[in-house]
């Protein structure tokens, strides 16, 4: 019993000891700088004096209340020491706090610290000043900012346009000295040319609307030929017709360019908002418009065919060389049998630039017909939809013109008066597709084309039928 109550004494003396030995030590701590400011300081604390290798825990207090958010921990060294770095949050309040550090014997120490309030940044209080001002100014002249960008747009493309008007010009005049114009007289009869206009008909009593339509359209004509005639005077036949459909192309450049200059100058001379407004957001279309009737100019000029040359091309193809005889101005028609079907084809009369009468040759020839009639099919260009396919072809009913009026009418009527169905096959295409050169998408739609039209025949048709196909459009390079 000595022995053990002996080395129970033993073991006892040896744990008060080492206690002892763990709290005899003085521990301190020591902060980098007494002053910190909240958000902003990274404050290094060093301590010595602590139980080895703990953790000691590091907490802010104020008025002797500890601050339970936020702490740190960090474990001392063998020799009782540690340091560490703490971060001053930015939502602690200015004024005096402790920083206490205890380790896990219950050692503490602790040092003052003041916390200040962060002190504004110079570089940021002028940016909220700049965004300020920014935001003050945008608020009270935003309308005339906004007008300073639609106007440089526009006179952006004011500058495209006349480029494109004086491109156009050009193109004209050179063809015009080739054909014969005069140099001191070739510039005043354009500009004579490009100015000339048309008065529609008036259509608040719309009895004989169409006749009269007609008959302005026909003088129209008549002037433009004897302009285009007065200005390049070698020209005849085909060259003639595409010198002339040439000047209108130029003329639809340069009222594009009048109209849009036109409303620009408006806007400017009476600084109204909305006209610029308006204007920017059509400018890209209309300068893309200008665009296509600049081209347009030049390859009329040359002859070539065009997109809405296809009507004629399909005519012809269904013809197979088939004599072609005159019916009305600028309008022919041959004859071909399909399995005993008699196919009465009509076109424009090529190889010039024009579109001939084709209402009125159809007109004509529904009286030549009339007995056994019992189709007419109209084959054209058609306008197609952004996302559809150029030389896409599609069916429907009705007369597939794109006239002013008296010639669709005179198709309609004829129909009509004779209950006979009217087919209609279309080729889509472009603005831009239907009066520059032909693409090889809409070439490559002409055999199609006329499968289709043969299929409406033998379809829809009896054997000793006689069925009209027009093949509408402008016959610039086809015969």
């Amino acid at each position: 019993m000595n022995r053990v109550a002996t080395l129970m004494l033993f073991l006892l003396l040896i744990a008060v000891a080492s206690t002892s030995l763990v709290q005899a030590a003085s521990p301190s701590i020591t902060l980098s700088q007494s002053r910190a400011t909240a958000g902003v300081t990274n404050l290094k604390v060093a301590g010595s004096g602590f139980a080895p290798t703990t953790q000691v825990v590091i907490h802010l207090a104020i008025n002797g209340t500890t601050v339970s958010q936020p702490y740190w921990s960090v474990d001392t060294s063998a020799s009782g020491t540690f340091s560490a770095v703490i971060p001053v949050p930015s939502y602690l309040a200015p004024g005096s706090y402790s920083v206490v550090a205890t380790d896990a014997y219950g050692n503490t120490a602790s040092a003052s610290l003041t916390i200040a309030a962060p002190q504004p940044n110079p570089l940021t209080t002028l940016g909220t000043f700049i965004y300020l001002i920014f935001f003050v100014v945008l608020f009270f002249f935003q309308t005339q900012l906004q007008s300073m960008i639609y106007r440089s747009q526009i006179e952006k493309a004011v500058r495209t346009l006349d480029s494109l008007e004086k491109e156009s010009f050009d193109m004209v005049r050179q063809a015009a000295l080739q054909g014969g114009a005069s140099n001191q007289e070739v510039d005043r009869l354009i500009n004579e040319s490009l100015e000339t206009f048309t008065i529609e008909p008036v259509d608040r009593d719309p009895t004989g609307v169409l006749s009269r339509l007609d008959h302005i359209l026909d003088v129209r004509n008549i002037r433009s030929k004897g302009d285009a005639k007065k200005i390049a005077p070698n020209y005849n036949g085909p060259q003639l017709m595409n010198f002339e459909v040439s000047l209108e192309a130029a003329w639809a450049t340069h009222y594009v360019d009048k109209v849009v200059k036109h409303f620009y100058l408006t806007a400017k001379k009476t600084n109204n908002f909305y006209l610029f407004l308006q204007l920017s957001m059509m400018i890209p279309m209309i300068v893309e418009i200008a665009k296509i009737y600049k081209r347009a100019t030049k390859h009329f000029l040359l002859g070539v065919p065009i997109g809405d040359s296809v009507g004629p091309m399909v005519a012809l193809t269904l013809l197979n060389g088939a004599p072609l005889k005159d019916i009305e101005e600028d309008t022919v028609y041959g004859e071909t049998q399909l399995e005993q079907r008699r196919i009465v084809v009509v076109k424009a009369k090529g190889p010039g630039a024009t579109v001939g009468k084709p209402g009125k040759a159809i007109a004509k020839l529904v009286e030549m017909y009339k007995e056994g009639l019992s189709r007419i099919i109209t084959v054209d260009a058609a306008l197609k939809l952004e996302g559809e396919k150029t030389g896409t072809v599609a069916e429907g009913v009705g007369a597939a013109i794109g006239d002013p009026g008296p010639e669709k009418y005179a198709i309609e009527n004829s129909a009509t008066t004779l209950r006979v169905p009217l087919e209609a096959v279309i080729i889509k295409q472009s603005e831009e597709d239907a009066i520059t050169a032909m693409k090889k998408d809409i070439v490559d739609a002409v055999p199609s084309v006329v499968e289709r039209v043969k299929k409406i025949v033998l379809e829809r048709t009896k054997p000793g039928d006689t069925v009209i196909v027009a093949g509408i459009g402008n016959t610039a390079g086809v015969p």
